[in-house]
């Protein structure tokens, strides 16, 4: 599995992306496969569609008291979503949020960044936004009244990443890419759209006209914020991804519960 054709075809970017995205259990010669030449939007879209149905199938078990011994408050549902998504992909997003933020606002060189960037440590902003962002996950938990914001979430806001950073990166053209953040540009253009296409398509077949709301607008979002920090960090990287796709869960959650027309 470690050939060219293994890495490159659709199966084996979709095996990358999960070995590499989530902490499912599979099967060791999946971590051995290497970096693919491409990721692309598709396998990210199936990614979060995995881990979001997943995660709304937890929702629906834990809203429905006639599969449990004692009822579950709103809250402790939350709490519960929120420590299964944090396990399933392995604080991953979370660490670049950390690492983005800490290298983003701090006034130094942009050498200095980069070594922040790659420092464990942590400092006071990355703690904030830590909790800034698990307490508007927690938020937008609490907020849903049932599973299909839950759904949704995880795969918007994977899937919309190499079209964000084609967008970034075409912004700051003098800061390549690197890391994940080249790998996402790497597919072909064309590619770049079939994953949030089929996001946005997903929230309006479920959600009608609210969902496809939501779902433009987290990507707006999403695109101004990744230009914002892209500016103050050393270009689009696997730490900006992990804090895009974050912001993109969070976002979405909280979007859905606003009410918006049909």
């Amino acid at each position: 599995m470690n050939s060219p054709t293994g890495r490159t075809s659709l199966f084996g970017r979709v095996l990358f992306a999960l070995s590499f995205l989530t902490r499912l259990p599979l099967p060791s010669w999946v971590h051995e496969m290497g970096l693919p030449e491409g990721l692309g939007s598709l396998p990210l879209f199936l990614t979060g569609l995995l881990l979001g149905g997943l995660l709304s199938l937890l929702f629906w078990v834990l809203s429905a008291q006639s599969f449990l011994p004692f009822p579950v408050s709103p809250y402790l549902r939350a709490f519960l979503l929120i420590a299964a998504w944090t396990y399933l992909t392995g604080a991953l997003h979370l660490d670049g949020v950390a690492d983005a933020t800490d290298a983003a606002f701090a006034p130094v060189s942009p050498e200095e960044k980069r070594r922040i960037r790659k420092d464990p440590r942590k400092g006071a902003f990355a703690i904030v936004a830590l909790n800034l962002f698990l307490i508007g996950k927690w938020t937008g938990i609490l907020l849903a009244t049932g599973p299909l914001p839950i759904l949704l979430a995880p795969i918007l806001a994977r899937s919309v990443l190499p079209l964000l950073f084609a967008g970034v990166a075409s912004g700051d053209p003098a800061r390549p890419p690197e890391g994940l953040g080249a790998l996402l540009l790497s597919g072909g253009s064309g590619e770049r759209w079939i994953g949030p296409g089929l996001a946005i398509l997903a929230a309006v077949v479920t959600e009608r006209g609210a969902g496809g709301i939501v779902s433009l607008l987290t990507v707006g979002g999403l695109y101004l914020l990744g230009r914002f920090l892209s500016r103050r960090l050393d270009g689009p990287s696997g730490d900006l991804a992990g804090l895009l796709v974050e912001a993109g869960e969070v976002l979405f959650l909280l979007l859905s519960s606003v009410p918006m027309g049909a």
